[in-house]
């Protein structure tokens, strides 16, 4: 089961200058896309147990389990008879009773970090692990575009994306499948002196372009990708 959210924009505008874009953009950097440094730590470390241990193989992934749960104990057993001493016991036998309790925390955490890393596996090798994902994130708009605006606020450039799909999704085993598409990407300029009013424009055959049928000397044109063409003035 997936749970699904459709987001369907029309269109969306902003005017901003490069101050105001750059509060704009730590807030979606920051806050919309943000991602958690210790879950990324997490599970960049469950990805180095499935690398070490082949979980799909359950005599082996008992074994590691008991292995670790035999430390574990040991580890326990070793802090109950330093705790029973320490009372009574020197600066140095307490030090090494604290450096016990990290030793057991560390090993519960690798602990459960064998058992997500089991359920991982478990999912990765289901083929049915794309039908149990979390959650499916469609988003689409016809017109994004961006006015660029100067220190006088005067309009400086103007970038227009156009038949924008998104889609996001985020499958139970925590990785995500991202997939974005562009139909059409212009750039404008915003001088009314402009000699040519598109900076980036798409056309599909550029060999007939028009301007392309102009003085060498007086335009120079930029293939992006065989998609896009920057034409910029050099008089």
């Amino acid at each position: 089961m997936q749970d699904l959210i459709h987001v369907r924009v029309p269109r969306f505008s902003v005017s901003a200058s490069d101050r105001h874009f750059q509060t704009i953009s730590n807030i979606i950097t920051n806050l919309i896309l943000f991602s958690d440094a210790a879950h990324k730590t997490r599970l960049e470390k469950l990805e180095a147990l499935l690398f070490a241990y082949d979980f799909t193989d359950h005599i082996s992934a008992a074994n590691v389990v008991s292995d670790l749960q035999s430390r574990l104990r040991n580890a326990l057993e070793t802090r109950r008879d330093a705790e029973n001493h320490a009372p009574s016991a020197s600066s140095e036998t307490r030090l090494e009773v604290l450096k016990l309790k990290a030793h057991i925390f560390l090993l519960t955490e690798d602990l459960n970090l064998i058992f997500d890393a089991i359920k991982l596996a478990q999912d990765r090798a289901d083929e049915r692990s794309d039908q149990k994902s979390a959650l499916l994130l469609l988003a689409s708009s016809s017109d994004i575009s961006w006015k660029m605006l100067d220190e006088q606020r005067e309009l400086l450039a103007k970038l227009a994306v156009r038949d924008i799909r998104f889609s996001w999704l985020s499958k139970q085993d925590s990785s995500t499948v991202n997939n974005l598409v562009v139909g059409d990407l212009q750039a404008f300029d915003g001088s009314p002196h402009a000699p040519w009013a598109e900076i980036v424009s798409k056309f599909e055959e550029p060999y007939n372009h028009p301007m392309c049928k102009v003085c060498t000397s007086d335009l120079t044109v930029f293939s992006l990708s065989n998609v896009y063409t920057l034409e910029r003035s050099l008089s």
